[in-house]
């Protein structure tokens, strides 16, 4: 929906932004998605919704809290391997928690964008990469939230991880987040208890990546493993009391050119088991 309107003498066209509202105008969250033509708000009042959720093809969305950022709002699975899936669509999330009790994995987002902000994604799981979040050829962006308690559990993969985040080729920013307790069990290797990032860029600052952990035979990156990745810098984080004991890089393992991941002094990396930073000596 547009709108014309004039300034300093010239016309301007500009969006009309939607608000929904659930379950006001709408009794679900699904059923507003599906009502969404244009840029739209959907403003959600405090509850637990039971729903799988897909976005696919929107332009803009943004799912936010009637409490802003107080959050109070708990999206869970109804079944279905994912809570939120997003596809070729821009979506900002504020002060929304994604909780599966374990049935399924948080988000999943292919192209297009997505931005967390003051929310909370726990207890999430999955048997394959990116418990909490699987984002592929996506822009990411997670502010002053929470990934926690977040397991990838396969018996099956001959390598699997991201007990949190899985970002494969991304443009990510990570700020003031907490990324704490994820896991990832394998029979047979496991990588990036916390994060794996493989490809693109990912930007990390006043951020927290603590006490994640793997569990197979051969282990890599307790806390954040990196590959190939064209370009990562870590600021003002501490990553630290993550768990690779059956492998190297308790706290970061780079499997890439070490010159394209920077660790600013600032950073603190310390206490991880069995080491905090491991470069392959072929690197």
């Amino acid at each position: 929906m547009w709108t014309a309107a004039s300034f300093g003498g010239g016309p301007h066209i500009i969006p009309l932004v939607e608000i929904f509202l659930v379950p006001g105008d709408f009794p679900t969250i699904g059923a507003a998605i599906d009502a969404v033509r244009g840029p739209a708000t959907i403003v959600i009042a405090p509850g637990h919704y039971a729903e799988n959720l897909s976005v696919v093809g929107k332009e803009y969305v943004v799912l936010q809290s009637a409490r802003l950022s107080r959050r109070g709002v708990t999206i869970g699975a109804d079944g279905g391997n994912t809570v939120l899936s997003v596809e070729a669509s821009a979506i900002h999330l504020s002060g929304i928690e994604i909780r599966s009790n374990g049935q399924a994995r948080g988000i999943v987002v292919i192209g297009g964008s997505i931005s967390l902000q003051e929310c909370v994604l726990a207890g999430n799981r999955s048997a394959t990469p990116g418990a909490a979040m699987n984002c592929r050829d996506a822009k990411v962006r997670i502010q002053k939230s929470m990934l926690a308690g977040n397991t990838v559990d396969s018996d099956s993969a001959s390598v699997t991880g991201g007990g949190a985040v899985y970002l494969r080729n991304c443009d990510a920013e990570i700020a003031g987040a907490s990324i704490q307790a994820n896991a990832v069990y394998s029979a047979s290797a496991a990588r990036g208890g916390g994060i794996w990032a493989e490809g693109g860029r990912m930007r990390m600052w006043r951020s927290r990546v603590t006490d994640n952990a793997l569990y197979a035979p051969s282990t890599e990156g307790g806390g954040i493993y990196f590959a190939g990745s064209e370009r990562a810098r870590i600021g003002g984080s501490v990553i630290s009391g993550n768990n690779s004991a059956a492998g190297r890089g308790g706290g970061i393992f780079i499997d890439s050119a070490p010159g394209h991941v920077v660790i600013h002094p600032n950073t603190a990396v310390r206490q991880n088991h069995e080491d905090d930073v491991h470069v392959p000596k072929s690197q």
